[in-house]
């Protein structure tokens, strides 16, 4: 039995934490558009994680890193 194998990539798919009703439509276009672009090369999108931003001397965080995680089978 064969088993399928995959490959992954880590890429950072960011939507702005703060925007006006003008910018919103813009970001989800951006947004939908990287993630088009990426399944149209195979890429599944299997997990999408905030990673927020710490600052080294306040310890607060500062904004977030939006990464998503995919997966496109072998071969």
């Amino acid at each position: 039995m064969n088993m399928a194998k995959w490959e992954y990539l880590v890429e950072e798919l960011t939507i702005t934490d703060k925007w006006n009703s003008n910018k919103r439509a813009e970001e989800f276009e951006k947004f939908s558009s990287k993630l088009n672009s990426l399944g149209n090369e195979g890429w599944e999108l299997i997990s999408y994680q905030a990673i927020p931003l710490v600052g080294s001397w306040s310890k607060e965080v500062k904004g977030y890193a939006y990464l998503g995680m995919l997966k496109r089978a072998l071969g």
